[in-house]
């Protein structure tokens, strides 16, 4: 009995055990599976940005509209009542935030930043052209719908206000009518056949435009002072109409000779009638919608990220997806630490802060580098890490330490990464950044500072826009053209006239 009684109760046990390693092996299986499909998709959309929906859930609370300081040249922080003033126009409460497209990779932000927020409404992300998402929480706003609008029937040139006011002006129509406006519109320009004109033109557009009004200030008035004398006289060598007396002949001929005297002021009015209707006709004066930046506008992010060096070596941008975790961060604070207590070393300053081409230091690392020196006051290494492309350049700026090798001979692997690291979503940059201080530890030491020099100087973001003159550099070459068209046109039409003369 005793045994029977054993051998049940073995095998009660033994059923549940053969359940919980069935359900582990399942367990594990979906883990892997979902950690295989879900792994690209983390690794293509960027890092943990739960700390940047956090930072931009904070400016929301004390602001429903922020406007980044990293784009002072498209969008400066200046223009942000203009954006809560077409906000307004929605009917809904509306929250808008203005990044730079490759801050706002993660499809999820918006979500996590309404989290963070804990208000219901309709939230909006811009960059620097369009109007990147829109989603509408708790609130009844056709966003789909409105984003569809303003992506196809505003020019692809009308800057990121005025997308945002007409994406406004379709919330504000309701459901309906923004439904069918969004129809409308991907029937005329979704095949991409036809799209609305550009609002601006270039610096090429405007040399075609002074080459036109060159050549009509010249070419018109001698071709009055050519053409007419010569159509006239060729008139009059002709034969007569039947029934021409000879007294009205010879008025005919008087009349011809008082024109003649007339040409050159004709010619004179004509040249003064292009050269005032010209500056009407081509009034455009800047090739872009954007404003001109406000010193505070271009300044605003180099305080930021020097306040910021000021507290800690390592400043990471709050706006952008975070690339090095806690582990990665103590350790390069570590081997910050102990290279400035090394012989001869120093400071290392770190900004991992994007790097773009509408910033206030035009995308130039080494620009950028040297306001954030200027701005901090303190020699040092200075790190530019861009978290976005994944680039590092480095730059000595007052340590006796070989700045030449820091900027041109860094290996490749540590300027630029792999493509492993091109296609990691924190681009391996906590790898690279340790090894670059095992090189900074490495670096030949000088006896006197020894810095690569003063960056070259950026293009003035407040003059960058602004088109060529009308009678500029362009224009006074094509004085010579207007007089060739005339001589060209007057030889045609002279030939034609030869021509008929023949035949007649």
């Amino acid at each position: 009995m005793r045994t029977g009684k054993t051998s049940g109760i073995r095998g009660t046990r033994r059923v549940p055990r053969l359940l919980r390693t069935l359900l582990c092996t399942v367990l594990c299986t979906l883990t892997a599976l979902f950690a295989a499909v879900t792994g690209p998709a983390q690794a293509a959309t960027g890092t943990d940005s739960s700390a940047q929906a956090a930072h931009l859930a904070d400016r929301l609370r004390a602001n429903p509209v922020y406007v980044t300081d990293q784009l002072p040249r498209e969008v400066p922080q200046s223009t942000a009542p203009a954006f809560a003033e077409v906000a307004r126009r929605t009917g809904v409460p509306t929250y808008v935030i203005v990044l730079p497209s490759q801050n706002a990779a993660d499809p999820g932000l918006l979500t996590k930043v309404h989290k963070r927020l804990g208000r219901d409404g309709l939230y909006v992300l811009m960059d620097e052209s369009f109007v990147a998402e829109a989603e509408a929480h708790g609130v009844g706003a056709p966003a789909e719908d409105a984003w569809t609008v303003a992506l196809y029937e505003v020019p692809y040139d009308a800057g990121p206000l005025r997308r945002f006011e007409r994406f406004a002006e379709v919330v504000a129509q309701g459901g309906e009518k923004a439904a069918a406006r969004a129809k409308a519109a991907r029937a005329k320009y979704g095949d991409g056949d036809e799209e609305p004109a550009a609002l601006y033109i270039g610096p090429s557009d405007r040399s075609d435009q002074s080459f036109l009004t060159g050549t009509l200030l010249t070419g018109v008035p001698l071709l009055i002072l050519l053409l007419v004398p010569y159509v006239r006289r060729w008139w009059l060598r002709g034969p007569r109409p039947a029934g021409t007396t000879g007294a009205a002949w010879r008025k005919e001929v008087k009349a011809s000779r008082a024109l003649r005297r007339t040409l050159p002021v004709l010619a004179l009015a004509s040249a003064v009638a292009v050269a005032v209707t010209a500056p009407v006709v081509f009034d455009q004066t800047r090739s872009s919608w954007s404003p001109r930046p406000r010193a505070i506008d271009l300044n605003a992010r180099l305080d930021r990220v020097a306040e910021g060096l000021a507290q800690d070596p390592v400043y990471a941008d709050p706006e952008s997806p975070r690339v090095l975790d806690s582990a990665q961060s103590a350790r390069l604070h570590d081997r910050i630490r102990a290279f400035a207590r090394s012989q001869n070393g120093g400071p290392v300053f770190v900004s991992l802060v994007p790097q773009l081409a509408e910033d206030e230091s035009g995308g130039d690392e080494e620009a950028f580098a040297a306001a954030v020196h200027d701005k901090l006051g303190e020699d040092g290494v200075y790190i530019v890490a861009d978290p976005a492309s994944g680039y590092i350049d480095v730059f000595n700026h007052g340590l006796r330490l070989d700045g030449y090798s820091l900027l041109f001979d860094l290996p490749e692997s540590i300027t630029h990464g792999d493509g492993k690291a091109d296609e990691a979503a924190d681009h391996f940059l906590g790898e690279r950044l340790g090894a670059l201080m095992t090189i900074l530890e490495k670096t030949p030491r000088t006896d006197e500072p020894n810095s690569p020099g003063d960056p070259y100087p950026v293009t003035d973001p407040v003059t960058e826009d602004d088109l060529p003159p009308l009678f500029g550099s362009d224009f006074w070459p094509t004085l010579l053209m207007g007089g060739v068209a005339a001589g060209l046109v007057f030889g045609l039409v002279a030939g034609l006239l030869g021509i008929v003369r023949r035949f007649r």
